[in-house]
């Protein structure tokens, strides 16, 4: 049995951790951590094998590197983290020898999507992503659209430009465009419930503890 902890439990995402968590095979929710809460007592209390982590970026910097020093697996959904922020959770997890898994999207199609835009983008030039989200979102561009961007740039040699749109009745859809020479091929993305993130946190939470350290996106967890 796996027990997990959700930090950010009061939050549209954490919420539905919680039941995912709560209704899964050989997971059990030990506790629910709310802003403001005892975080090393309640950590500490509820001894979980992983702890989810769907709160914000400043939270993310002091909760991540105390669930490792305590030997405790984070799953980071959050975004808006820095490259040194993921660096400092890479060292910790190295140093303390902990996985973790740290995703802008753990959707499988939003992995398929990207892994479909880097085929693309070796014979085809991008020509931009849009990306819209609800209003809520506190970061822009989103993770993913950055995330997407990043890995056509190391591929490229050159980062896609990055539109991005907030609107109401939206969860998130994302557009990957590619053309040249009176072609035009658009990758879409768009998730319309949450719950479409869920199978993906759950594989995250069952895998987290047997990885060898830091592991960025899901793509490894997919095969």
């Amino acid at each position: 049995m796996i027990r997990v902890v959700v930090a950010g439990a009061g939050g549209r995402m954490g919420r539905l951790v919680c039941e995912a968590v709560a209704a899964a095979d050989e997971l059990e929710l030990a506790a629910r951590l709310h802003r403001g809460d005892d975080a090393p007592g309640l950590l500490g209390d509820a001894a979980p094998d992983v702890l989810v982590d769907f709160t914000l970026a400043e939270a993310t910097r002091d909760l991540a590197p105390l669930a490792i020093e305590m030997g405790i697996s984070p799953v980071i959904g959050t975004t808006g983290l820095t490259t040194d922020d993921v660096e400092r959770v890479r060292r910790a997890c190295h140093d303390r020898g902990v996985g973790a898994v740290l995703a802008a999207n753990f959707a499988v199609g939003a992995v398929l999507q990207m892994q479909s835009a880097e085929a693309l983008a070796r014979h085809l030039p991008c020509t931009g992503i849009h990306e819209v989200h609800h209003p809520a979102k506190k970061d822009s561009p989103s993770g993913t659209a950055r995330a997407t961007a990043e890995r056509l740039g190391r591929l490229t040699g050159a980062e896609p430009a990055i539109q991005s749109e907030r609107r109401e009745g939206v969860v998130s859809r994302q557009e990957v465009s590619f053309g040249r020479d009176g072609e035009r091929v658009v990758l879409v993305h768009e998730v319309t419930d949450r719950r479409a993130f869920m199978p993906g946190v759950l594989l995250a939470v069952r895998r987290a503890r047997g990885l060898p350290g830091l592991v960025v996106g899901i793509d490894a967890l997919l095969g």
